[in-house]
């Protein structure tokens, strides 16, 4: 879906929370809201959008 890898953090923040209704959703555990949970998919979003960027030395 998204095979440009070298987006910016506006950028990807700006995905994140277009899908923060799917990933609320996909949140649960026991039919409960899990912070825990939302927060470590947002971290491999975040990490696997920003995984090959363009690093300046």
């Amino acid at each position: 879906m998204f095979n440009n890898f070298n987006l910016t953090n506006k950028e990807i923040s700006k995905i994140i929370n277009d899908y923060d209704p799917l990933i609320r959703k996909k949140s649960t555990k026991d039919n409960k809201f899990d912070e825990d949970i939302s927060q470590e998919i947002k971290l491999l979003i975040f990490k696997k959008l920003s995984k090959n960027r363009n690093r300046k030395v």
